[in-house]
């Protein structure tokens, strides 16, 4: 599943490329929009399939854990709630205020990769998924109640927390009471590293 995850993320990147040399950022809003819709029903595969911030995260997560960059100690105005619907109302502002005085488009989304980029050379990548990105936000709405979700068969589960050290995006814990894993649908990518580590077969989508 990892290799068919990796293959996935790199067709899209260079989809995403190309929209970008195009100068046809609508494109890939309508794959988004798609992809928004979708998670009512199969999650955030966006997140963890599609978006180019998090391809880009990943390389750039790898390289900074390498060399210690990393730290994980995140500043208290980065757990704040509020913030990716700040960026949000933020990012819609720019857009709107660039194309009505500058007469063109901003070029947001290669700024939030930037950004994206910056924050994980020094915290980990639920930082900027769960606390700063704006898509994430938007995401976490319509795929909290996803029809099709990971999930965590309880009467498997022998809470080793494998599953824990490999998400990306920390939605999956260990209850420390019944030492049973959960999946929190609201910010798992569906990405499926935890079902690749998990040793009894307990995780599946």
């Amino acid at each position: 599943m990892r290799m068919t995850r990796i293959l996935i993320q790199i067709i899209f990147f260079g989809v995403f490329m190309i929209i970008i040399k195009n100068g046809n950022m609508v494109l890939w809003l309508g794959i988004f929009l798609i992809s928004l819709m979708g998670a009512v029903f199969f999650g955030r595969f966006y997140c963890g399939f599609i978006c180019p911030m998090n391809t880009v995260m990943g390389v750039t997560g790898k390289i900074a854990k390498k060399l210690k960059w990393q730290t994980k100690t995140v500043p208290k105005f980065l757990n704040n709630k509020a913030l990716p619907w700040i960026v949000l109302v933020i990012m819609a502002a720019s857009m709107i205020l660039s194309k009505r005085v500058l007469q063109r488009e901003l070029p947001i989304l290669i700024i939030l990769i930037l950004l994206s980029v910056l924050v994980t050379l020094r915290y980990e990548e639920w930082v900027f998924h769960n606390s700063i990105c704006p898509y994430g936000a938007l995401l976490s709405l319509t795929g909290k109640r996803a029809k099709f979700s990971t999930k965590v068969d309880h009467s498997l589960c022998i809470g080793c927390k494998k599953c824990e050290t490999v998400c990306p995006s920390r939605a999956i814990e260990v209850d420390a009471n019944i030492k049973k894993a959960y999946v929190d649908s609201s910010i798992c990518h569906q990405c499926q590293a935890c079902t690749g580590v998990c040793p009894v077969d307990a995780i599946a989508y």
